[in-house]
């Protein structure tokens, strides 16, 4: 897996190639999201780490999704989450010991588990997204009124191009 040095290396690179003003509007935009998403990501991972080192953010992943997703299936979490089915496994298995996730045999396969958030899952989750949020929120401040509210209309115009089912979102309240 490359370093982050690798990757931030190969964007400037990348950036000094590719002209990003004289490309259409929708190239650039495209290209922009390839360079600051990961950035984004890894300032999450680095608060998450550093706020809350005992959620990784694979299990943040599975908890949000088990909040959307009551009686999933491993494999289903492991396919939003990106993990192999046994590395899921393994991480469903410490969140059943810490209590935070329920697993139980499906009525109509015993070979088969329906996994739901605890109601210590939700608490976690919902304290891990207050903690988030604040960070980005004290992050955002050094940008204008104006400025937030353009990249708050932004990624609310991009989460039905790319949420699927997941749509509905994820709020502090259920």
């Amino acid at each position: 897996m490359p370093t982050l040095s690798c990757y931030c290396f190969f964007m400037k690179s990348f950036q000094k190639e590719m002209n990003l003003t004289s490309v259409s509007t929708s190239d650039r935009a495209a290209a922009l999201l390839m360079d600051v998403i990961p950035l984004i990501m890894n300032y999450l991972r680095a608060e998450t780490c550093h706020h809350m080192p005992e959620l990784s953010m694979p299990y943040l992943r599975t908890l949000t999704f088990l909040y959307r997703h009551d009686d999933a299936s491993v494999s289903q979490v492991a396919d939003y989450v990106g993990l192999k089915l046994p590395s899921m496994s393994k991480t469903i298995n410490a969140l059943v010991v810490r209590k935070l996730v329920i697993s139980r045999a499906s009525p109509e396969d015993r070979r088969r588990v329906k996994l739901r958030l605890s109601s210590r899952g939700v608490d976690e989750l919902m304290r891990a997204r207050r903690l988030i949020e604040a960070r980005l929120v004290e992050r955002l401040a050094v940008l204008g009124p104006g400025q937030q509210a353009g990249i708050a209309a932004a990624l609310e115009s991009l989460r039905p191009l790319f949420a699927g089912k997941e749509a509905s979102g994820l709020t502090t309240e259920k």
